[in-house]
């Protein structure tokens, strides 16, 4: 079996946002500008409970991001990593806003009381 190995000449994310202590209190702002998504990863390995990154495309207009609908939803079991691809991208246009949750989302336009997980999550989101 042959292995090949290749220059990228245009990398997919120019960002990498980076919470190793993830929790139900969003990080406003995090990229500070409009982008695109290209990939999350859940680093939940240190919890009992599954847990739910949400993102919002906000820039804490009025209202904290938790207090509304997220427009991103992703999960991780229960002692495990998960890495969500986004091949395409998927852009928003405000900016970028996370928090992470033991609760799912509600869709109704509010979240429930959001949970903190009991230990430690490490999220990692390439964008630009």
């Amino acid at each position: 079996m042959s292995v090949t190995v290749s220059n990228v000449a245009n990398p997919l994310g120019t960002l990498l946002v980076t919470d190793t202590e993830a929790n139900g209190t969003a990080e406003e702002n995090a990229t500070g500008a409009t982008g695109i998504i290209y990939s999350v990863q859940i680093d939940n390995t240190l919890n009992t409970a599954g847990v739910y990154v949400k993102i919002a495309d906000n820039a804490m207009a009025g209202t904290t991001s938790q207090d509304q609908a997220p427009h991103y939803v992703y999960y991780a079991p229960a002692g495990e990593t998960v890495t969500y691809a986004c091949p395409g991208g998927s852009a928003y246009a405000t900016a970028l806003s996370f928090w992470c949750t033991t609760v799912k989302a509600s869709f109704h336009g509010v979240n429930e009381t959001q949970t903190d997980p009991l230990s430690n999550v490490n999220v990692k989101i390439l964008t630009t």
